[in-house]
């Protein structure tokens, strides 16, 4: 297992279950880890995730079955493409694979290219300058990102609802383009994109390179805190379920979404010329444009949706063997019924200085939080003389099964248990906003529903200026 952090503590919970040893790598002992290898006979190493030659020499330490590779960096570095010269089975595409995660122009580019539905509008530009210039000149709301992957850091929605607000829409687009300038550091592009509204969604594929399945629906809280207000984060919180699906997502759209994943997966093979092997995630939007629409692409499974998602699955450590040896036509997903509820622990400071975050000493009663129905997967958070110190980025994720109602307030009481001589935060409304999800998911249903049937789907009827892809 190569990561650190609540998604790989889910991953190699679940190859424990299927009577694995598993060995890790990480650059700082991850108690949940540390656990998990040690009870199945394995060992937690300290290392570089990015490194290829520290990899190289746990491969050859080690001589594993399958490799799993759980975050998105080691896969820009071309940790997957060591692993397979190595002779080892891996889950985790390639470096160039994983381009769909890693170059959202690229991404894009690729959805138009092949006509994949659910594609939006779009202009990249090589300097800030550029970017500036073209969204003053703009008509409407726009999204401005860094075109590359910055850990989901640096995105700025710019509203434009009255004329008598350009003033306003002037001063934020200077105020926006700072902060993502403040984030790429002049290094890379920047993208602008059209802005579209509707409940957000995660869904997940496992592909062998020939054969491919999906995983349960899950959905992501991305804003710090309730209501969602505050800056973006990695994550807050998730929900799935239940069945394979979430209750403001309906089975047509549902197929809808896998058909635009496996597109899309398919079109990364073509452009790639390799395989692709492992996950890839598309975070979704149901909008009155496209109906099921792409905001961006994971190559990896989403965090927090793994733990809400992996817990479901009972037979996932099964899947990934499959997988990695190219038997995945053979898989069958054991899905609960019941949903599930994550909810975040951070420290303060996140996500905008981990300075501030790192360095703090938590404890938590794990026994009584079990005895309350739920489980802890532990994030960003080092074990050092007996003491659980904080890492700088999300702390805790403790999940629930169950009602979404009364999971969500399980969780509230586990967190009681948790003590810190630093502040911690998190969501309360978790799976709690299931109603305005609903009727978020409504309006835009009405609408694309209608272009659908008069030939219109994934058309504006607002005024677009010309050039590229607008």
């Amino acid at each position: 297992m190569v990561g650190e952090g609540a998604r790989e503590h889910a991953i190699a919970e679940a190859l424990a279950g299927a009577e694995d040893r598993v060995y890790v790598l990480a650059s700082y002992r991850n108690p949940g880890l540390a656990n998990v290898a040690e009870h199945t006979g394995g060992q937690l190493i300290l290392g570089s995730i990015t490194s290829q030659s520290k990899v190289k020499e746990i491969l050859r330490g080690t001589n594993p079955d399958i490799v799993v590779i759980g975050p998105e960096d080691p896969l820009f570095s071309g940790v997957s493409n060591t692993v397979k010269e190595e002779g080892i089975p891996v889950i985790g595409p390639s470096q160039r694979c994983a381009m769909i995660e890693g170059s959202k122009v690229w991404m894009r580019e690729l959805m138009w290219k092949y006509k994949i539905p659910g594609r939006l509008r779009y202009r990249k530009f090589d300097s800030l300058s550029e970017a500036a210039s073209f969204v003053r000149t703009i008509q409407g709301s726009i999204v401005v990102k860094p075109a590359e992957q910055v850990g989901g850091k640096g995105v700025k929605v710019i509203t434009d609802l009255q004329a008598y607000l350009s003033d306003d829409k002037k001063t934020s687009v200077s105020s926006s383009l700072e902060e993502v300038s403040s984030v790429v550091k002049g290094k890379e592009k920047i993208l602008v994109e059209e802005k579209v509204e509707g409940p957000e969604y995660t869904l997940h594929a496992l592909s062998d390179g020939s054969s491919t399945i999906f995983l349960p629906l899950a959905q992501d809280y991305k804003h710090a805190f309730d209501y969602g207000v505050g800056p973006e984060t990695g994550g807050m919180g998730s929900i799935s379920g239940p069945n394979d699906g979430l209750p403001f997502i309906d089975s047509s759209e549902l197929e809808a979404s896998k058909e635009i994943v496996k597109s899309s997966l398919r079109s990364v093979e073509l452009e790639a010329h390799e395989r692709y092997v492992g996950f890839m995630g598309g975070q979704m939007m149901l909008t009155p444009i496209w109906g099921p629409t792409v905001i961006e692409f994971y190559s990896r499974m989403g965090d927090p949706e793994t733990a809400a998602i992996v817990p479901r699955v009972h037979n996932f450590g099964d899947l990934l063997h499959l997988a990695a040896f190219g038997s995945l036509g053979k898989a069958k997903p054991e899905i609960s019924q019941l949903p599930t509820v994550v909810k975040v622990l951070a420290p303060r400071g996140y996500p905008i200085s981990r300075a501030m975050s790192t360095g703090h000493k938590i404890e938590l009663d794990l026994r009584a939080i079990q005895e309350i129905g739920c489980r802890v997967y532990f994030g960003s958070i080092s074990l050092e003389g007996g003491q659980l110190i904080t890492q700088g980025s999300r702390t805790l994720e403790i999940v629930a099964e169950g009602d979404f109602v009364d999971a969500s307030m399980r969780i509230e009481r586990c967190i009681s248990m948790v003590k810190s001589d630093y502040p911690l935060f998190h969501r309360s409304d978790v799976g709690l906003t299931i109603p305005e999800q609903e009727r978020l998911a409504t309006i835009s249903r009405r609408i694309y529903k209608f272009k659908s049937s008069n030939g219109t789907l994934g058309s504006l009827s607002e005024f677009i200026p010309q050039g590229d892809n607008w």
